[in-house]
């Protein structure tokens, strides 16, 4: 029987990885400011927020003015709307202060090839009705080799010793980046919802981890307009499988037709106590890993 309110122990200090908050072109719940200020209700660390389309990593500034008592991270989303694989991006976002570079999302040739655009099915449609065309990217060459700019962006992440996540890459991609990443020198791999859009098995996911990747699941998964065939038996057997020393629990909230991402991580939390995982087991990929991940003492 698990304590009564373990859920809350466990949110005081954790840190959500997966973000989505205003400006966004999708139609957001809440704006970075409010999404910071819903973690620190809870006594959470940190939070990491994310934009398909752009940088969070200068917005951070303005947010870390307003919000006092909780760390704020962003990053840059290698989507076509900041010209692709482009180290010229990536080496921007970092002296602008990221914590995490994310390979394409919703730009990515596996993304378009599985959702048949840069949407997510149903669920959730881009507010701007006129959109220009998706050019479908993808880290090989056409005789199957890793593109140059990918060793560039890879160099500039470990030389800044930040975060490299695989977004929407399919797993052939996600092995060969894992691959040349750790063979480069980057420390904090991080492998997003291997079950949603990426079709990672579970065997699939042992090996990325023994690769030295993290492998991330999301709350966001639990809920009806976003169901995956795995569900929550299924994000229960793939942390089983892989362990709690490789694996990230974050939300990937922030949409209007879900809860808002601090209460969403907290319900998460209470989920996975109430189906058997352990406390000690949930903190560690609730704080620990992420606190790994962002380089935070």
């Amino acid at each position: 029987m698990t304590n009564e309110r373990e859920d809350l122990e466990l949110m005081s200090g954790a840190i959500d990885m997966h973000i989505h908050s205003a400006p966004s072109l999708f139609p957001r719940l809440v704006d970075h400011v409010e999404a910071a200020e819903g973690a620190r209700k809870y006594g959470m660390r940190a939070v990491v927020l994310k934009e398909h389309h752009g940088y969070t990593s200068d917005r951070m500034y303005f947010v870390r003015k307003l919000v006092n008592g909780i760390e704020v991270y962003g990053g840059v989303v290698l989507n076509n709307a900041v010209g692709g694989i482009n180290p010229f991006a990536v080496d921007a976002a970092i002296k602008l202060g990221a914590k995490i570079v994310w390979f394409p999302t919703l730009s990515a040739k596996n993304h378009l090839d599985q959702m048949g655009g840069p949407e997510f099915g149903f669920s959730m449609k881009q507010a701007s009705k006129r959109k220009l065309k998706e050019k479908p990217i993808t880290i090989f060459d056409e005789s199957g080799k890793i593109v140059p700019e990918v060793y560039d962006i890879i160099d500039l992440v470990a030389d800044a010793d930040i975060m490299l996540a695989t977004g929407h890459l399919c797993i052939p991609e996600a092995k060969a980046v894992i691959k040349a990443a750790k063979e480069r020198g980057v420390k904090r791999l991080y492998v997003n919802h291997p079950e949603y859009i990426i079709n990672g098995t579970v065997e699939e996911q042992k090996e990325l981890a023994d690769m030295g990747a993290f492998i991330e699941h999301l709350a966001i998964f639990m809920y009806p307009m976003w169901p995956t065939k795995a569900g929550l038996d299924g994000i229960i057997e793939m942390i089983k499988a892989v362990g709690p020393e490789r694996t990230v629990l974050a939300t990937d909230l922030g949409q209007i037709h879900n809860p808002p991402p601090a209460e969403g991580l907290r319900m998460f939390l209470r989920v996975l106590l109430e189906r058997g995982i352990p406390f000690d087991h949930l903190k560690i990929m609730v704080q620990d890993n992420p606190r790994f991940l962002l380089n935070l003492s």
